[in-house]
């Protein structure tokens, strides 16, 4: 058993359904003990307050300090922290979770803090071998730190055999710019095949600008409900459409929660052809696109042997639940 710190400590992820720390923490704890589980958020402060009793520091998403309240002050507190854990011996573990900023791109701080992690880390875990590539690429003195661990998988939400469709296209989750919505929104307006199709876009616009130019795009075969759903409730949304699908255009992008949870929401799932969307195409309910004509052509080919792929969706469970995820991280510990 060790005692670990898992950073961010979150109670809630606010503005989107994404479980991930939640099941992060619920999966670490069955055998280690998380020295900050009952505790409220203090975000860089912890690492001081649980210095001592932590051994095993697990950083996710740490690189986006500069972009937090006090950005520069928490910068300058986790540099203090990251020398006092190797005065000590403590071990750091940071999952990779993107190449940059979805939402600032990349830029001179963001980058500063991945030279710090890429050399401080003991060992830098990614969910999808772009992520690998990226450090290959770009931080090649540290690529022998890096470990490709799929985006571990929650278990099946329950199915409803026999629903109706009445659409053709889910796109889900809070509604960003990076996600490359207002895109394919645009053309399918300016495509006339392409407008017959019936999209559903479910989730929170925080942007007013952006909320106004996608209405702006919407057609009668569009609906968008801007609403904050649970996972649950997607999942219902997920039963009444042929396919879910990701448009992301953003080159930060390295794997997607959305995605893992797609999977257990049992549809088809088209995406964009890179990261964790390239890694998972072999599967016979992944299809990935290179531009958004591969889509409506992915759409009109036979339909996929559903038994096959409910076959391929448990084998992917068994594979990449979270409890084999923790068992190949403590391989690593």
């Amino acid at each position: 058993m060790k005692n670990i710190l898992l950073y961010p400590k979150l109670d809630k992820l606010i503005g989107t359904p994404n479980p991930y720390i939640l099941n992060f923490q619920t999966a670490l704890a069955k055998n280690h003990h998380i020295v900050n589980e009952k505790a409220p958020n203090r975000g860089v402060l912890s690492l001081f307050l649980y210095f001592f009793p932590t051994q095993i520091f697990i950083l996710n998403w740490i690189e986006f300090l500069p972009e937090k309240r006090f950005g520069k002050v928490q910068v300058l507190g986790f540099l203090c922290a990251t020398l006092f854990m190797r005065l000590f011996r403590k071990k750091i573990i940071w999952i990779l979770h993107n190449k940059g900023s979805h939402h600032k791109g990349i830029n001179s701080m963001t980058s500063f803090m991945f030279r710090v992690l890429m050399k401080r880390s003991h060992k830098i875990i990614t969910h999808s071998y772009s992520g690998l590539e990226f450090v290959k690429s770009n931080y090649s003195a540290y690529s022998s730190k890096v470990e490709v661990i799929p985006h571990p998988v929650g278990g099946f939400f329950p199915q409803k055999p026999g629903k109706e469709k009445p659409y053709d296209f889910l796109i889900w989750g809070t509604i960003f710019p990076y996600k490359g919505i207002d895109k394919f929104l645009k053309y399918v307006k300016e495509q006339p095949l392409a407008r017959d199709y019936r999209i559903l876009l479910v989730g929170k616009c925080f942007n007013l600008e952006y909320k106004k130019h996608l209405e702006s795009l919407l057609s009668d075969n569009i609906t968008f409900e801007d609403k904050l759903y649970d996972l649950e409730k997607i999942a219902e949304f997920s039963a009444m459409s042929k396919f879910t699908l990701f448009t992301y255009n953003s080159k930060t992008v390295i794997s997607s929660g959305a995605l893992i949870d797609s999977i257990r929401m049992g549809t088809v799932i088209i995406g964009p052809n890179h990261g964790a969307f390239k890694d998972l195409s072999h599967y016979s309910f992944i299809k990935t696109y290179n531009s958004f004509v591969d889509i409506f052509e992915i759409y009109e080919e036979d339909p996929p042997d559903e038994t096959q792929e409910d076959k391929e969706r448990k084998e992917f469970f068994e594979e990449n639940n979270w409890e084999v995820f923790i068992q190949k991280l403590e391989k690593i510990f």
